[in-house]
């Protein structure tokens, strides 16, 4: 999955189409900045599963990105920050099926970051 994704990251679009992909960006983006600013806290991702639609992941990205993405955030002004901040804004609101959420468990246990590779 990481790969894929960061393969068509490289053609810049302006939003994700596919749910697996903008779940994948999101969650990884948001473990991204824990990992960076305060390392030891990265398993607050996991509460990401608990989520039941697009918004509410999108506010879980929002607390995250004021809580860890301040002053220990060394990528605060890269252009990578924000534009997978924008890819984990721009996303309809939808309901997110117990795929879904099973996903997003499976995206917490990724290592890699696009945030370091795009």
């Amino acid at each position: 999955m990481f790969d894929r994704i960061l393969k068509k990251l490289q053609s810049k679009p302006v939003q994700l189409e596919d749910t697996e992909e903008w779940l994948f960006v999101t969650v990884n983006t948001m473990k991204a900045i824990i990992d960076n600013s305060k390392r030891k806290d990265t398993g607050t991702v996991k509460k990401a599963a608990e989520c039941t639609t697009a918004a509410e992941l999108q506010r879980m990205y929002d607390m995250i990105q004021g809580k860890y993405g301040r002053d220990g955030f060394s990528y605060r002004n890269s252009t990578a920050y924000y534009y997978l901040s924008s890819l984990a804004a721009r996303f309809p609101d939808v309901e997110l099926t117990d795929k879904d959420r099973e996903n997003i468990r499976n995206f917490c246990e990724t290592e890699e970051y696009l945030l370091y590779r795009i």
